[in-house]
């Protein structure tokens, strides 16, 4: 999620560096190593989690391939719900950074808010876990 984040932070640190990523490519990119880059070198940057409880990528892969399967027909992708979720603003915490869970649509101008003074008031890095609904 963090890498190409990390390198612009890295080229650019007067910026504010903002990465935005779905909750599945979020959870297999292993999170920790970057949250771990960023508090190590000082890398402040904030990623926005858009969490459907779902991979996406896979659904799209199973319809595509199998039209007509069996998952299809039934709407049950095995290994598509990333439910529970973990609740990914505590990896970033872990790290040294902020990280807030927002629940409500109309909470997310302020959690912004919030997160970017941490980033770049603080110098940390700060993750918003953003809940959102799927299909």
């Amino acid at each position: 999620f963090s890498g190409a984040a990390l390198g612009i932070k890295l080229a650019a640190p007067e910026k504010t560096v903002i990465a935005t990523v779905g909750d599945g490519s979020y959870l297999f990119s292993v999170p920790t190593a970057g949250h771990f880059v960023s508090q190590a070198y000082h890398l402040p940057i904030l990623v926005v989690v858009f969490n459907n409880q779902c991979w996406g990528a896979v659904r799209r892969a199973t319809r595509s391939v199998h039209p007509q399967g069996w998952a299809v027909k039934t709407n049950r992708f095995p290994l598509s719900e990333l439910s529970p979720a973990p609740a990914y603003e505590m990896i970033c915490q872990a790290n040294g950074g902020y990280g807030e869970r927002v629940e409500d649509p109309a909470e997310i101008l302020p959690a912004l808010r919030r997160a970017l003074r941490v980033v770049r008031e603080e110098g940390r890095q700060a993750l918003l876990n953003v809940i959102c609904k799927h299909p």
